[in-house]
């Protein structure tokens, strides 16, 4: 372990000279025309672009007045007293005591009744939630995070003020110290939603995966990038599907089958030990494995988002993810249209592991679609699929359906008190997971000539580019070969 940088005479000297440095003044200009004029003392982080794109996530939840709202690390207060002027119930709290100052003295002046504390998440011996957070949940819980790693030796250091407000020195990490707590419970109420800006010089890469092995819901609401490249999202984290039934059965003939046959709401889960009948894409057969995961949801019951063939890309997209975030880097692959592989080391045959299956029923003018994930869990040697635990020995069947039951929140659950808009990351994420399973399980030939993948379609489909420069739409998985797939398992 490295020594944290030593806090020489020098540096206390220059933080004493930061602190008597005279405030400034600062016009902030926020979401819908607002404006606040905000007196920032030396050492308090004052509002920039990162401020206004969580003031704006919180204009686009449409929370209704009187809603209960916790801003951590409030800084010049910019949000909190934004959040105030919507009619909300402001708890706002910073580890800085200039900035508990500053939000206190700036809500008196403007009229805003804001409870402002000192302190904010940290290990236990920094206090509990209701030391810096008040006694109670929240409908919306902020925070802004800090975005510099631990600075290492050699690097210069910053004052313990202005290290509070950008360095991340916590020991696991500020956003999954905050995961931990929402988890366990803590901090939102149970419809609840959080506001977590990160950066990806931090969490910002792997910030929903982080939040699904934490069996959280996770979606990115919005996201600025600057000149030099450093990209900030705001993500929603919540508790999937509150008092949504879910259901168990030792042995089904299919879990789509027997949930289809259910009237349940969006959300609702069944599982199955065994599943004698499992059907893979047109009616084929799938092999269930001793311990395998065999799970169904509901993912449109009418009245949500409608189901479409892009789905299951996503829903492949979030599996390979998932499980990446547990294992190695590249042992994992998504399969166009509906297929999970992965192999065991950087030198060994990629082989199937799950597979998606979407089905549906209508009555009338009515619907019914069902989400059904395969996934084989346990290692059996000599089998010819590939297994959740040989990469992944960590994870056990009830995290697994936990981060599953968590990624089927985020991109289907209908959130609308608060409002929180529907799973909607660039096609791009699509083109780069198909793109690394063509060049692990490919090359490609589309009806026995050679193609190279260029595109995801918005409705499934996927665009190749035969050697002779034509393109074709390619919406059945038959007409492509993928000839690197070991013993022909399509199923």
């Amino acid at each position: 372990m490295v020594d944290p940088p030593t806090f020489s005479a020098e540096d206390a000297e220059a933080e004493v000279q930061r602190i008597e440095r005279t405030a400034k003044r600062v016009v902030w200009d926020g979401p819908a025309g607002t404006s606040f004029t905000i007196d920032v003392p030396p050492t308090v982080y004052p509002p920039r672009q990162d401020t206004f794109l969580l003031a704006d996530a919180l204009r686009r939840l449409g929370l209704s007045q009187g809603s209960s709202c916790l801003e951590i690390g409030c800084g010049s207060g910019a949000v909190s007293y934004y959040a105030a002027s919507l009619g909300l119930r402001v708890t706002s709290c910073d580890t800085n005591p200039y900035a508990v100052a500053c939000t206190s003295h700036h809500a008196q002046f403007m009229g805003y009744n804001l409870r402002v504390n000192e302190g904010g998440p940290g290990p236990q011996c920094d206090g509990l939630d209701a030391q810096w957070g008040g006694d109670q949940h929240y409908d919306v819980v902020m925070w802004n995070l800090p975005y510099l790693p631990p600075v290492v030796e050699g690097e210069a250091t910053l004052g313990p003020f202005e290290e509070s407000a950008l360095l991340d020195n916590d020991s696991i990490g500020l956003y999954v110290r905050l995961l931990k707590r929402i988890e366990s419970g803590g901090l939102l109420k149970p419809k609840g939603v959080g506001l977590f800006v990160v950066s990806d010089l931090r969490d910002g890469q792997q910030a929903l995966e982080q939040a699904w092995h934490h069996n959280l819901a996770a979606r990115e609401m919005c996201s600025h990038e600057f000149e030099n490249g450093e990209l900030l999202r705001v993500v929603a984290i919540w508790r999937p599907f509150e008092n949504v039934e879910q259901f168990h059965f030792e042995t089904v003939d299919s879990t789509n089958e027997q949930l289809l046959g259910l009237e349940t709401a969006l959300g609702s889960r069944l599982t199955a030990s065994v599943q004698s009948e499992g059907r893979g894409r047109k009616n084929r057969s799938w092999d269930s494995q001793p311990g395998a995961l065999a799970a169904s949801w509901v993912v449109d019951d009418g009245g949500g988002i409608t189901h479409s063939p892009i789905h299951q890309l996503w829903v492949g997209w979030a599996l390979t993810r998932f499980f990446s975030h547990a294992s190695m880097p590249n042992l994992w692959r998504l399969k166009w249209p509906n297929d999970v592989y992965l192999r065991s080391s950087s030198n060994t045959d990629w082989k199937k592991c799950g597979g998606i299956l979407f089905e549906g029923k209508h009555q009338g003018v009515s619907r019914r679609v069902v989400l059904g994930i395969g996934m084989n869990l346990a290692a059996i040697e000599h089998n010819q699929y590939g297994s959740i635990q040989e990469v992944c020995p960590s994870l056990e069947l009830e995290n697994v359906c936990g981060g599953l039951h968590a990624i089927i929140a985020s991109l289907f659950e209908i959130k609308t008190t608060p409002h929180i808009p529907i799973f909607d990351l660039p096609i791009e994420h699509l083109n780069d997971a198909i793109s690394e399973g063509v060049a692990s399980l490919g090359p490609l030939l589309y009806r026995e000539l050679g193609c190279g993948f260029m595109s995801a379609l918005n409705n499934g489909s996927i665009s190749v580019q035969l050697h002779d420069g034509a393109t074709v739409n390619v919406d059945e998985p038959n007409d492509l070969f993928w000839s690197n797939i070991q013993d022909s398992i399509e199923d």
